[in-house]
């Protein structure tokens, strides 16, 4: 084939894949449009609403360091200022980045395992329910899958020879990604450590070292910066690292984000709480560094006088990263595609084949080629993400890697190259990925109907909020807390629905005894 032919080939690949990566992403935003959850915006959808209209009326600097990412609620601000107060326009840029995503793994996977896994890596990409579902919802994921893609893309580059530039443009988009999800910063070593054992340490340290924590450090800087101004405390970034810790290293933590008896999981309390308690304890004022220590070090403690229950909780984790149930977080992405008619009904591609595929893919690598440094960096990942614990929202970021190996592996099938017979040695993690879920679903059910009661009283439905209590708790009553119902009550009365504010209390009372 000649030259042109080939690129109008190659360009007209992409074009496909992003226009119909696009399309799929455009259908269910259009669906989710006329969903109700955007009327009532849950945990951290909300905060960032809240933190966004500040910064937007001027509050530019808070008056201490960040808690949360930043990067996400200023371009939200942005945004806000230049369309009002709507989150419509970014979420069509999600939809618009996450489409570019699929070009991103596409390019990860003809790097490292061909043009045809590339094709393999893209198409599953493009039809990744998890990522069709979060472009949707206000949130910093999908940015975050975004920056790790494109960290991964800039990785190989100068992995294969691409000098100090290379690096240092590598080191901007491992910033970048820090001020969306922070733990991505783990990839930094992991990159250096594959090209460590490729090459002489000096010179990877010359080379590579420098110039690569020389760009991750400028996107950083105002953060940094912020935080001094704020607090006249050094955090890098944010100050909820210690805290996150805790609540996956504590007596009663399962590996999944609950939060311990005492603990509020309100987002009005997310930070204050942490730090009332922590001050209380050591009965001074603390800085947020100091904050973050001091359930870092809870944390630790609990790990040291409990190894065997951490090395069981460890496990715990490691299951569920695996397992192919999406772990919800703010919105639950099972129940919504179960209740609503939308895109996330249709044949689209999981983790359960993702995982499998992207398992064997991971015996296909080549440690000091390409394919190897996806191996190292899904493991840098893999452990950033370990000591804290695992829902959909945090395994996201790992998912471009991932399907660059899936990629790999169904073009090695697909050729029927005997390599893939590797895959069998996988076997175990294809397992842990099939098995059943072990959590109750009939209350994972129940919390999704318990969600839609506040999300439609506090749009003033209540006919449908109180359908939706029924509906929760015939599938369990534990799914329904009655400080939310009380909640919502209140929520129809200020809609002026007195008479279905009672009938909420009415029922609630009679099926939740």
């Amino acid at each position: 084939m000649e030259p042109g032919t080939a690129h109008k080939l190659w360009r007209l690949r992409w074009a496909a894949l992003f226009l119909g990566a696009f399309a799929l992403r455009a259908a269910f935003l259009l669906q989710w449009f006329d969903l109700p959850y955007l009327g009532a915006l849950s945990a951290d959808a909300w905060a960032y609403d809240r933190w966004a209209l500040e910064i937007a009326g001027g509050a530019l600097v808070r008056d201490t360091a960040f808690y949360q990412s930043p990067f996400y609620p200023y371009l939200l601000a942005a945004f806000y200022k230049v369309f009002g107060h709507t989150s419509a326009p970014l979420l069509w840029l999600q939809a618009l980045a996450d489409a570019g995503t699929c070009l991103l793994v596409m390019r990860l996977g003809e790097r490292a395992f061909g043009e045809r896994a590339g094709l393999w890596a893209g198409l599953l990409c493009a039809l990744y329910r998890p990522f069709i579902f979060s472009a949707a919802v206000p949130g910093k994921e999908t940015l975050a899958v975004f920056s790790a893609a494109l960290f991964a893309l800039l990785a190989l580059r100068a992995g294969e020879g691409g000098g100090r530039r290379a690096y240092f443009l590598c080191g901007l988009a491992g910033g970048w990604a820090a001020l969306l999800r922070t733990n991505i910063l783990l990839l930094l070593p992991a990159l250096l450590l594959w090209a460590w054992q490729r090459e002489a340490f000096r010179r990877v340290l010359k080379n590579a070292a420098l110039p690569l924590l020389l760009g991750a450090a400028l996107p950083i800087l105002p953060a940094t910066l912020h935080n001094f101004a704020a607090s006249r405390d050094f955090v890098p970034v944010n100050y909820n690292g210690g805290f996150t810790f805790y609540l996956g290293n504590a007596p009663e933590a399962t590996g999944t984000g609950i939060y311990p008896p005492g603990f509020s999981s309100n987002p009005l309390l997310e930070e204050t709480q942490p730090a009332q308690l922590a001050e209380g304890a050591l009965g001074r004022r603390l800085k947020p560094s100091e904050i973050s220590s001091f359930w870092f070090r809870k944390g630790l403690a609990f790990i040291a006088e409990n190894p065997g229950a951490w090395a069981k909780l460890t496990a715990a984790k490691f299951f569920f990263f695996w397992n192919r149930y999406e772990i919800p977080d703010n919105y639950d992405l099972q129940f919504i595609a179960g209740n609503f008619p939308t895109v996330l009904g249709w044949p689209l591609v999981s983790f359960a084949l993702v995982g499998c595929l992207g398992a064997g893919g991971l015996l296909l690598v080549r440690r000091k080629e390409a394919s190897g440094l996806l191996l190292f960096l899904f493991a840098g990942y893999l452990l950033s993400v370990l000591p804290f614990w695992v829902t959909d929202r945090y395994r996201l970021p790992a998912l471009p890697l991932l399907l660059a190996l899936a990629g790999g592996l169904a073009a090695a099938l697909a050729a029927r190259d005997r390599r893939a017979l590797r895959a069998l040695w996988a076997l175990p993690l294809l397992v842990i990925c099939l098995l059943p879920p072990p959590f109750n679903l009939r209350l994972a059910e129940g919390a999704g109907w318990a969600q839609l009661v506040t999300v439609y009283a506090e749009t003033g439905r209540g006919t449908e909020a109180l359908a939706a209590l029924e509906k929760a708790a015939a599938a369990d009553p534990a799914s329904v807390f009655p400080e939310v119902v009380l909640a919502a009550s209140v929520s129809l009365e200020r809609a002026g629905q007195k008479e279905e504010a009672a009938a909420l209390l009415a029922a609630a009372s009679r099926l939740l005894k």
